[in-house]
């Protein structure tokens, strides 16, 4: 699955327009082509943010976090972290595993992303962790 692109995984090839209305429709239409195992940080981080792929990009995003929950893309120390942690209480509805994963690799790092991030990242990341978890009962 990581050789193919998440054009290729959709089967969804989105038409060239012959000029791009933003510079962040364009980064998404040129990252939909790159293979999944191609991706950098900054292009899964982007398109996660922007909800483009992100049934293919969770596992991903989670094993980064994972080895560093800290993981830096281009902005900011964490900056995957906070974009995993703004997808909807919906999506994490329908994947509840990878909820489960990440809510427990945040709770395994609350220490330091409180340390580097500092407490009020934390309990917004954490909120929206126990937002996910209420709309679940």
């Amino acid at each position: 699955m990581q050789s193919k692109s998440i054009e290729q995984l959709e089967k969804d090839v989105w038409k060239n327009p012959s000029e791009f209305p933003t510079d962040l429709i364009e980064k998404c239409y040129r990252y939909r082509k790159i293979s999944l195992a191609e991706l950098t940080n900054e292009q899964i981080r982007l398109l996660i943010s922007q909800k483009v792929g992100i049934e293919y990009l969770i596992g991903i995003a989670l094993e980064k976090l994972e080895r560093n929950i800290l993981t830096e893309c281009d902005f900011y120390e964490g900056d995957l972290l906070v974009a995993v942690s703004n997808l909807s209480t919906e999506f994490w509805n329908e994947n509840k595993t990878e909820f489960l994963t990440f809510k427990n690799i945040v709770e395994r790092n609350s220490e330091l992303i409180k340390n580097e991030l500092g407490e009020n990242k934390f309990e917004l990341i954490n909120e929206k962790i126990k937002a996910s978890c209420q709309q679940r009962i």
